[in-house]
């Protein structure tokens, strides 16, 4: 067996862990027993022979599972409960939850002009002193005061419609921004592909031959015979005496004695 305590002790220093976390590769111990360095284990960490391993842990799984269950009001009967009402819950949270939408209402009402500020007073006072349940309660008040008309408590907005509003316009926003993301890769993609037909088409181009048209490539060998020059008794070359073929010792002697006997 390799002894490699020095080089896992090496390594554990530099990858700053204990030497139980490190994981050397078992087909390669002869390489790492040759690594005598701090440069040849480094390298041999590059190479991932020497790896740290992950730390152990306590899954949050678990944990995770039941906060989401819990946001969706589960797990929260008597025999899930732990603590007095108000620890779960304190007064002032409770409070705070009641009395913001009142003041809002009575905000959106002097804004409107259904109120002045002499009556905006008054019942904000009665809203700090915790006379009203809630929204609909300090409407119905109004009302049943002569404050305000039937037809101005219709025509308010509940909570659950301007809730439901409010979710519709960030479903359409959310639904805007991603057609325009989609519309962008899509601009995009067209783009680079217009940009490659256009690199291939510029390639193809410079790399074809110039090439003649078949017509003038491919004359037919009559028509080069037609056009050929014909050869005119006038331009034929007349024949010289050095044209005109030698004769023999033999026949020269033959036409001498001829022309003697003539």
């Amino acid at each position: 067996m390799v002894n490699i305590s020095y080089q896992r002790r090496m390594a554990a220093e530099i990858l700053k862990c204990g030497t139980h976390r490190v994981w050397i590769d078992p087909d390669q111990l002869d390489e790492v027993s040759e690594a005598v360095t701090r440069g040849d284990v480094r390298r041999l960490i590059c190479y991932r022979v020497i790896q740290v391993r992950q730390k152990k842990g306590v899954s949050r799984g678990r944990a995770r599972r039941i906060l989401a269950q819990k946001a969706k009001g589960r797990r929260k009967g008597p025999g899930s409960r732990r603590g007095h009402s108000n620890a779960r819950t304190p007064r002032k949270r409770r409070w705070i939850r009641t009395i913001r939408p009142i003041r809002e209402e009575l905000r959106e009402l002097r804004a409107d002009g259904k109120l002045d500020a002499t009556t905006y007073r008054i019942y904000y006072k009665k809203a700090r002193g915790n006379m009203y349940r809630s929204r609909a309660d300090l409407l119905v008040r109004l009302e049943a005061a002569g404050v305000i008309s039937e037809g101005d408590v219709r025509e308010k907005e509940s909570a659950k419609d301007r809730a439901k509003r409010e979710r519709e316009e960030r479903r359409a926003k959310a639904a805007a921004a991603r057609a325009r993301v989609r519309q962008k890769a899509a601009d995009a993609r067209a783009a680079r592909e217009a940009a490659r037909e256009a690199e291939e088409a510029k390639k193809k181009a410079t790399d074809a031959p110039e090439e003649k048209p078949e017509e003038e490539a491919e004359e037919p060998e009559e028509k080069k015979a037609d056009e050929a020059p014909e050869d005119t008794p006038e331009d034929t070359p007349e024949e010289t005496p050095e044209d005109t073929p030698k004769e023999s010792p033999e026949e020269e002697e033959a036409t001498t004695e001829e022309e003697e006997v003539d």
